[in-house]
């Protein structure tokens, strides 16, 4: 590090810490040093969240006992939810080409429950652990249990943010402070590179750490390690997981990490635990768990609602407020919310539609901008388009198909999904199915526990099989399609013919999917030829939709940056999308809802039986997250063998590196792109059929009119979404 620079780290580091404990506590008295040191700090900076040593946090936590029959119950508790899961028997032995290792579930938490009983767990927080690594084993981001020791009380922090980066976009990346290459853009001095973290190499540590995530690609959670401006502008204050951001703020980092630089240099990181929970009243590890481990009682299981806001009119406003993402240049259109945006390159005829997540506030909000910018292009003279779906974990499914149909309006999506056949799964598809009046029309009906559960996949007469035609039977939807040693339903496709699904606001997306109804009609803007995607590996769920969409029937080509550093003199392609392909996920108390529903229709002794422990609270009140992949995405080429595109690998056309240019300035990842797919330049791996057009920057050059960025921003009403609304429309991979 330079020395500037590490005084610009050492100040920064520090900047709004908690007082520093400094005198000797036995570890029995943590978890009362860190309340008295949070009420210290509250009481000065209320507004602030406190930290203290991350050695104290851990000590803290660690001082927990073990309530062992409790910690039994939840997790057998957990076990029905766990059925649903659909990729189980595919994780015991993947299939090849899988990039993670097989992973048994059903024994992963036997062994839990036999630790359990054994004796081998003294205190809560071994116990947490183990069952979070045995959850995040799957590799899947919809595939979530988050304890609540874990995750209410204590976040850890490592405040050394990172990047991976080619100083020339040739050699092979190396691990730099994010720092000093911020630094290097204006001093031009090449920094040293990380030797070592921790005594291990510096790519093998974060390689080894990186495994703790959720990402099913090696070199999509290599990269997640590290500071990105998507990221960043998707989630301020991001610094990497490396530095403790998102899901890795659960993982004790240790004390301190030592870090050794290429020219000899050391630096030790010292690490931080934010106070996120209320500790008021806490003296010790008893306490603790009286305040952070019982659970929240809930009364209704189906009574959770969130808000999500739609529009009271379809109205638009153009602000001339400055308004950008975090980092990013100022756009030509751009959402309120910031989720969606779109740029012109300068002096080009490239334009660059950003989608940090298909998750907005308004879906039409998110619509409209994707629109405005199409044709704004396209009356401007751009000829190429850059879909940029870094940072992209997804968000509403059907956000994803409307973008998909702008761009491709002629191309019908297909959409392959199924659930698993379980007999958990089929008691509830039964009663759902027959529980419905003969003769009942959701479209005339204003009983809306009725039109709720007429509008779920576990009614056979709600979705379309895979003709685009609704389901003629019970069988034909559900009756049993056996691949992998495993049963499922037929294939599923949504019915975006309905209107209850799509423009009706209380049960639907409250928007026109494109390609249907009064949207049916649009021109395409852009050949496939003329887009490129771009990628950083996590792009997860409804992205992956979306980008399976635009890879597979509109042909359109990928570029993925970042990954592992090669090994030997090759470079290998890496795979665009890294997060998961599953196409519908469900929250614990979702499947309770539809468990305790169905057994208001009168169900019989044996469906009971299954459905009564899915109605078990008990999981979602002791956590903070809880999620199920319910439904597979088939791809075209997987229909007769049944394989889920979580298991296929899917590498980009061209791979390229990030360079110290790209961590200051998101503009140079788009100019690197645009170069690569039509200004003649090269890939580090792979390669795109590059147009004729050689100039590196202009691709048909063109002096940009000044302009006022135009913000969408639909007029609101703010009604609650029920929780069915979310289980059927949303879906993310929460960073």
């Amino acid at each position: 590090m330079q020395l500037q620079t590490l005084i610009f780290v050492l100040l920064t580091v520090g900047v709004r810490a908690s007082p520093t404990v400094t005198s000797p506590y036995d570890a029995a008295t943590a978890c009362a040093v860190v309340s008295s040191s949070a009420s210290a700090f509250l009481a000065i900076s209320p507004k602030a969240t406190p930290t203290v040593e991350a050695q104290l946090g851990y000590d803290c936590l660690a001082s927990v006992p073990l309530h062992a029959q409790r910690a039994k119950d939840l997790v057998e508790a957990m076990l029905p939810f766990v059925q649903w899961q659909t990729t189980i028997e595919y994780l015991k032995s993947p299939p090849e080409g899988y990039t993670e290792p097989a992973v048994d579930l059903p024994s992963g938490f036997a062994a839990v429950i036999a630790n359990i009983s054994s004796g081998v767990y003294q205190t809560e927080y071994e116990f947490q652990v183990q069952l979070w690594k045995v959850v995040n084993s799957a590799h899947d981001g919809h595939f979530r249990f988050l304890p609540d020791l874990l995750s209410k009380a204590i976040a850890f922090r490592r405040p050394f943010p990172l990047v991976s980066v080619s100083f020339d976009g040739i050699s092979s990346p190396k691990v730099y402070s994010y720092y000093d290459v911020i630094a290097s853009q204006s001093s031009g001095i090449v920094p040293s590179a990380l030797a070592s973290i921790e005594g291990d190499e510096a790519s093998e540590y974060i390689e080894k750490l990186s495994q703790l995530g959720a990402l099913n690609d090696p070199d999509a959670s290599y990269n997640s390690m590290f500071f990105s401006p998507a990221f960043a502008a998707e989630s301020p204050g991001w610094q990497g997981y490396f530095a403790g951001s998102g899901r890795f703020s659960w993982i004790y980092p240790g004390p301190n990490t030592t870090i050794t630089f290429a020219n000899g240099t050391a630096f030790t990181v010292f690490n931080k635990a934010a106070v996120i929970g209320d500790f008021s009243g806490v003296t010790d590890g008893n306490s603790f768990y009286q305040k952070f481990c019982m659970g929240t009682p809930t009364t209704t299981v189906n009574s959770t609602t969130t808000s999500v806001a739609t529009p009271s009119t379809t109205s638009s406003a153009t602000s001339t407020a400055v308004v950008s993402a975090i980092g990013y240049p100022l756009p030509v259109v751009i959402s309120s919310d910031q989720q969606v945006s779109g740029y012109y390159l300068p002096n080009s005829t490239v334009a660059v539609l950003s989608m940090i997540s298909f998750d907005p506030t308004v879906p039409i909000q998110f619509q409209q901008v994707v629109q405005k910018f199409l044709a704004s292009a396209k009356a401007d003279g751009k000829k190429k388009l850059i879909v940029d779906l870094a940072a992209n974990g997804g968000g509403l499914i059907l956000q994803g198909y409307d973008t998909f149909r702008m761009l491709f309006p002629q191309i019908v999506q297909d959409g392959n999904t199924r659930f698993r056949d379980t007999p958990e799964f089929m008691a509830l598809a039964q009663t759902i199915s027959s529980g419905l009046p003969p003769g009942f029309d959701p479209y005339t009906s204003d009983d809306d526990l009725l039109i709720s559960a007429w509008e779920t996949v576990p009614n056979y007469r709600f979705d379309y099989n895979i003709m685009n035609e609704p389901f003629s039977s019970f069988n034909e939807k559900f009756a049993p399609h056996q691949y992998y040693g495993d049963n499922f339903t037929n294939i599923i496709r949504w019915n975006l013919n309905d209107n209850l699904t799509t423009i009706n606001e209380t049960y639907g997306m409250g928007e026109y999917i494109t390609g249907y109804g009064p949207r049916a009609n649009f021109t395409q803007p852009f050949a496939a030829d003329d887009i490129v995607m771009i990628y950083d590996g996590y792009c997860a769920s409804t992205c992956t939709i979306f980008s399976e969409f635009m890879r597979t029937q509109a042909s359109v080509k990928s570029i993925a940056y970042g990954g592992r550093p090669n090994t030997n003199t090759s470079t290998p392609l890496i795979q665009a999308i890294g997060g998961v392909k599953g196409t519908n996920n469900y929250g614990y108390s979702y499947i309770s809802s539809l468990a305790s529903a169905a057994l208001e229709l009168n169900p019989t002794t044996i469906q009971s039986a299954f459905l009564r422990p899915l109605t078990n609270m008990l999981p979602y009140e002791r956590s903070t997250d809880t999620s199920i992949n319910v439904r597979d995405n088939i791809l075209p080429g997987n229909l007769g063998d049944g394989t889920p595109a979580q298991f296929i690998y899917e590498p980009a056309d061209c791979r390229l590196f990030y360079t110290p240019a790209m961590m200051a300035n998101v503009t140079a990842i788009w100019e690197a792109a645009a170069l690569a797919a039509w200004g003649g330049g090269n890939c580090n791996a792979g390669s795109l059929p590059s147009s004729n057009i050689s100039s590196r920057r202009g691709l048909g050059s063109r002096e940009e009119a000044m302009r006022v960025t135009e913000v969408v921003d639909i007029h609101l009403s703010t009604p609650l979404r029920s929780e069915e609304w979310v289980a059927k429309f949303a879906m993310s991979f929460p960073k």
